[in-house]
């Protein structure tokens, strides 16, 4: 696996929420499982530059280096299947894109998009509340873009759509 540090600002990113933290066994797990496979992750034959890492002890977070064109779709698809494959093992949803995450008094909470505009619409969320933005698409947006106040969010527009007027 490539160092975070060594991995170019154009890299591109793909971010999985588990519904719920991971227990302290499933961390290990996870963690292990995600190295073998960053380890071995090949595309066209070779192996990519890339990185992979738990966060908040809920999100994978894949990174490629796609510099010179070699990534390919079969090396995305192989992701997926991980993921897949780690959701059997462990009874925990990752390919949900209905929900979402917030931090909720230095908590990271999941809920579902109608769950957050229901919560916004009781005040119990707030445009300062900090959400996390799992459609990043590269290193550099993931460094400045993945936590965000609601308000700056893609979160907000869906909010504001479906506010009861």
């Amino acid at each position: 696996m490539t160092a975070y540090e060594q991995m170019a600002p154009a890299s591109k990113v793909w971010i999985f929420q588990a519904e719920r933290e991971f227990t302290g066994e499933e961390q290990k797990t996870v963690t292990e499982a995600l190295t073998a496979f960053t380890d071995n992750w090949l595309s066209h034959g070779s192996l990519l530059k890339s990185h992979s890492k738990l966060l908040h002890n809920r999100f994978l977070v894949f990174m490629a280096d796609e510099e010179g064109d070699n990534m390919c779709g079969r090396a995305i698809d192989t992701s997926v299947r991980f993921i897949k494959e780690l959701e059997g093992k462990l009874g925990v949803t990752m390919l949900n894109r209905s929900l979402v995450a917030y931090m909720d008094n230095g908590n990271v909470v999941s809920c579902t998009l109608d769950q957050l505009s229901r919560l916004a619409e009781e005040g119990k969320i707030t445009p300062d509340t900090i959400v996390f933005n799992n459609l990043v698409a590269t290193k550099a947006e993931f460094e400045k873009n993945w936590t965000i106040p609601l308000s700056q969010s893609w979160q907000q527009t869906y909010i504001l759509q479906n506010q009861k007027i």
